[in-house]
């Protein structure tokens, strides 16, 4: 893979930032005080200091039954940080609001490409201060016609990533993150896994997607927002 317009290749298989080089052996070391391969969630998340914020630093591990066997060891190529860099700049090119990438940081187990043995790695990303869940949000929201209001502007966010042609596997009330009202734009987070393909998605995709976001929220137990009313809400809003 080339590296995307602004990034260096560093040890062979790392992409940094320009000017973020010297961070590098900080960041891939940070996850290793929150409990690298021994933690018990889809990977560890480690906050580091910047001159002008915070870097969060993802740790990549597998969920499920992969996560039981495999841990943090992957052996796809090109590897899943890569794949997601460039998959958040298509995003974040297209106009809508996604964290900014500062590293994907691959460490080989064995040779590097495509006949890679193992690799474990961490994704690096500036962290968008001042905002929070939408599950947040509609946790704390007063009104039906407010959780209404945020639930419309994640669906406005959903349709602008639909129309950039961007399938996003878990739009979550996690993976959106609102500012102080709805009117404010909405980011979308975590594109692992994330497919970027001609505009926009299948209509298949943007029904799955809305299914998602729909049970996710359903999740939350909170008055007249079960399933169905949901992805009414959410499907009013796309087509709006």
């Amino acid at each position: 893979m080339t590296p995307p317009t602004g990034f260096v290749r560093v040890d062979g298989t790392s992409l940094v930032r320009s000017g973020y080089e010297a961070y590098l052996e900080e960041w891939a070391s940070a996850v290793d005080s929150v409990g690298r391969a021994s933690d018990t969630g889809r990977g560890a998340i480690a906050r580091v200091a910047l001159p002008d914020g915070r870097a969060i630093v993802k740790h990549y591990r597998h969920g499920g039954w992969l996560g039981d066997r495999l841990g943090d060891l992957y052996w796809d190529w090109p590897p899943r940080p890569w794949r997601e860099l460039a998959a958040t700049e298509a995003v974040r090119a297209a106009g809508i609001l996604a964290p900014e990438v500062l590293a994907a940081i691959v460490v080989p187990l064995g040779a590097s490409g495509p006949r890679a043995c193992l690799y474990r790695a961490e994704l690096v990303t500036r962290e968008l201060a001042g905002r929070r869940s939408l599950g947040s949000a509609l946790t704390s929201a007063a009104t039906a016609a407010e959780r209404g209001a945020w639930l419309a502007a994640a669906a406005r966010a959903m349709r602008r990533l639909h129309e950039a042609g961007v399938s996003h596997p878990d739009l979550s009330v996690g993976n959106f993150l609102v500012g102080p009202d709805p009117s404010e734009p909405i980011a979308i987070i975590d594109f692992d896994r994330a497919a970027v393909g001609p505009p926009p998605v299948s209509a298949l995709g943007r029904w799955a997607a809305r299914r998602r976001l729909a049970r996710s929220v359903a999740k939350l137990a909170l008055p007249s927002l079960d399933r169905t009313s949901v992805a009414a809400i959410v499907r009013a809003a796309e087509v709006a």
